[in-house]
Parts: structure tokens; sequence; C-alpha cells
């Protein structure tokens, strides 16, 4: 690897020193050579954190490990702040402690700059332990943000895609150092939450592409620092007031891309399903079939509506009431239309499952009031007309008329 490819890892830990110290072991396990340093900055950790960090480090990585230690908890942005101010290499690769590097990990992530002169910012394809998708990449749907094909098996083909975001997560993000800095690193007044979309959201905007590379592949425990989700509302209100402008909606376009259909749900935002043509497809190979197929298919096309459909049925019929709201959940999560959240909701109260159904409850109840707010479907179709985007238009166009003028 050229001189010029040495980067930094810089990895901000918060206690659980069990996930740092697998991190770690992993980085070393599965990323051979010596052209990359290690900072680890701590919080303020109250448990073997502080005593076992610095020998750890300097045995695992010895000559190029650097710990830096806050006495009281700075949160995410501060201290990969502090770590990039030490590094002296070409990039900086952020990590969070919660994760675990695998074999091969590394080349097809440095190649990513290599090949793409204007690339800004790259990651690898995060997996849940359970080898589904837990980040290939962020997308914008009306208000919010997500992550795309979430829970996808590691083998679909959508998955397997290259392709440009607006926007990707610090958790396993390789940026050139010097850009880094021109940008002033993460804006520091978020409370764990959200620099990661506010860097990438400037970085988008002076013309860089960023980039998840499936071919680098790190797993993912996920949120694992205490009291993770305790700001969103603190970091939303600073999102909104630097970047309202820099954001733009593009679920619809890269699912498009991806070969589903867009479509808008009765929340009046963005979901995406199987065509027409591709229900038809797998509804006629699992025709006739045993349950061990439709479940294969199920668990292989996450947006088979049909084959989650005929399964919760089945075991509908059979009583299996706990196995078919598993189903009920996921067709939900899909179509999110009253009569997806009504059917887990009767499933829920036969399961016995008390929250599922509370839960439905009050997705029912909010969906309910954005299909009678007229004002509300006005205000995104006319939205969706200001931004120039045909397909957006249409789609909104479709479930204005489909609510209104039946």
């Amino acid at each position: 690897m050229s001189e010029s490819r040495a980067y930094t890892v810089v990895i901000p830990v918060y206690n659980n020193w069990e996930l740092t110290e697998n991190c770690l072991l992993s980085l070393r396990q599965h990323t051979p050579g010596s052209h990359y340093a290690v900072t680890v900055v701590d919080n303020g950790s109250t448990d073997e954190t502080r005593s076992a960090l610095g020998p750890v480090g300097e045995a695992v990585f010895p000559g190029r490990f650097t710990r830096i230690r806050f006495e009281e908890n700075r949160n995410f942005g501060p201290a990969c702040n502090a770590g990039a101010a030490r590094a002296s290499s070409p990039l900086l690769f952020f990590l969070n402690n919660d994760t675990v590097l695998t074999p091969g990990w590394e080349p097809p992530l440095l190649r990513a700059f290599e090949e793409e002169a204007e690339l800004g910012a790259a990651g690898p394809l995060l997996l849940y332990e359970d080898n589904t998708v837990q980040h290939l990449g962020v997308v914008y749907s009306r208000n919010a943000v997500e992550h795309l094909y979430r829970h996808f098996p590691a083998t679909h083909p959508a998955v397997k895609r290259r392709r440009h975001f607006q926007i990707l997560t610090a958790a396993a993000l390789m940026v050139p150092g010097a850009l880094f800095a021109e940008l002033g690193g993460f804006y520091e007044e978020y409370r764990n939450g959200f620099e990661d979309v506010d860097f990438c959201l400037h970085l988008h905007q002076r013309g860089r592409r960023l980039s998840c590379v499936p071919e680098s592949v790190v797993l993912h425990l996920e949120s694992r620092t205490p009291g993770r989700k305790r700001d969103d509302a603190h970091n939303e209100c600073i999102l909104r007031g630097r970047c309202l402008g820099l954001i733009k909606t593009d679920k619809h376009l890269l699912g498009q891309a991806d070969g589903f259909l867009p479509f808008i749900d009765d929340s009046l935002d963005i979901s995406l399903r199987l065509t027409a043509e591709d229900e038809a497809a797998l509804n006629a190979a699992a025709h006739g079939k045993e349950a061990a197929l439709w479940l294969k298919l199920v668990q292989e096309h996450p947006f088979w509506v049909q084959g989650r459909v005929t399964l919760a049925e089945a075991l509908e019929r059979e009583g299996h009431w706990s196995d078919a709201l598993h189903l009920r959940g996921e067709l939900a999560a899909i179509l999110y239309s009253v009569d997806s959240w009504r059917d887990l909701l009767r499933c829920a109260r036969k399961a016995g499952a008390e929250a599922a159904a509370e839960e439905a409850l009050e997705i029912l109840a909010r969906l309910g009031a954005a299909r009678k707010d007229r004002k509300l479907a006005e205000h995104c179709l006319r939205s969706a007309a200001a931004s120039g985007d045909e397909l957006l238009q249409r789609i909104y166009q479709e479930k204005f008329e489909q609510l209104y003028q039946q």
C-alpha cells in the first residue's frame, strides 16, 4: 500500500470496554501491515477502559497507538475532532467501538479513493450479526432520514450495488484528512447524533461524492452507547437550522434505480415495494409449493407482500398468532397503511402482545389523521411540484387522487 494511502483509525469510546477491546483485536486481526495508526479517544470512561485501554492498545499496535483521555464525556463530535487533530495521515477512518472488522474489509475502501477523484467520503457495508443490512447509505424522505434497505439480507442484489448518497454514517467512515479539516470537522453542538448527517451534507454541497463500498464489510452492533437517543430532539433542531436547504428527497429515486416501486403510503411519506411484475413472478414461483419455499423467498425478498400475506394467513388459521405477528409487522413496515396496521393490531391482540397492540393503535391514529389532513396532502403535492422532480410529483398526485377524488 502506498504511503499516500496511509490512514488513522479514530475510535471515540465511553465505557463498554469489552466492545472496545473486541473492536481493536478485530482491527488488528483483519488489517495486515503497519501503514495505519490507531487513536482512541476516551470520553471520561469510568469502567475498565480507564486502566486497560493504554496497555492493550500499545500491545496490539506497538508504536502507532495513541490514547487521548477527556475527564468528562464531551460526546462523539468533539472526541472525533480531537483524534483527527492528532493525525498526520492523508486519510481518516472514523470507527465506532461497537463494530467488528471482517477479513478483506480494507482494500476495497482504499481503492474507492484511487478510482474516484471526487470521492469525499466512503464507508463499508455495515451488517448486523444475523448477516442483514444495518447501513449501506442514508436516504431522505419528506421529513426524516433513514437507512436504505435496513434488514435486507446481505446476499440481495440491491445490497451488492455500489451507489452514491447524500449521507453516510460515521460509525465507519473514511474521509481525506485535509478535507475533514477544511470543513471544520464534526459540528460540536450535536450530542451523539446527526454529526455525520450534517458533515456529509456540507461535503455533498461542495460537489464531493459519498459512496458505500459493499465489498468492504464491517459488523455493527449499533447504538451501544448509554443514552444514545435521548438528545434526538435537540439534535434535530440544530440540523434543521444548519442544513435545511442542503438535503433533497432521494429515497424514491434510489429505490426506482434498484428496480423497486416507490409509492406514497398512508402517512403521506415515501415507501418502496416490488413492482407488479416482480410480485407476480414470485407469486408464480411459489404457487403450489410447500411453506418452506414460501418462507425462503420471503427472507430473500423483503418487499414481497403476497408472500407475507399468504404465510401470515396460514399461521393465523392454525392459531400460531405470535409467528403471524412477526409477518404482520413486516407487512405494516412495507405498506405503512391503515389496513396493514389494522391487521397487525388484530394479530397482536390474538397473540396477547400488549406492547405491539398499543403501538399499532398509536400508529393507526396517526395514519388516520394524515389521511384526513387535506392541507398536509396539498402541501406535499406543492412541495413535490416545486422540486421539479417528475417522479415525486407523480406519486404524490396518485396518492392525492386516491384519497380525495374517488
